[in-house]
């Protein structure tokens, strides 16, 4: 696995996102995923795919940058920047944040296992 192949899963991560196609999510997230939202709200795997289908929160768009892969054996860990649109509760919501996320290799391929994110000051 490649800086280029691990960019390529965040890219097919945040489509995912940003279309609702959780069919594709579910086969990307790991079923250990621990995902902080940058409330400090933490989400596992099942919670935070349901506030997505149930419409309580819709990602609308997302850029990144400045990203940073960094891959140490089966485990890839992606730094950067986004900007996320999104409607949380039916209230439209700017995120301007740094991340770090998690990516393990598992039998079944690439899983996305984590994410922690801190808003960045206005």
């Amino acid at each position: 696995m490649t800086e280029k192949d691990i960019l390529a899963l965040e890219e097919r991560r945040v489509a995912a996102m940003t279309q609702q196609d959780f069919g594709a999510l579910e086969q990307l997230v790991h079923d250990q995923l621990v995902y902080t939202h940058s409330n400090a709200l933490v989400d596992d795997k099942a919670a935070w795919l349901e506030s997505m289908k149930s419409g309580r929160v819709k990602y609308k768009t997302a850029s990144v940058s400045e990203q940073k892969v960094r891959i140490y054996g089966d485990t890839a860990f992606v730094t950067g920047r986004a900007e996320i649109g999104a409607e949380v509760g039916g209230q439209a919501k700017t995120l301007r944040l740094r991340f770090l996320d998690a990516w393990i290799r598992t039998p079944q391929g690439w899983k996305f296992v984590a994410w922690q994110s801190t808003p960045l000051p206005a």
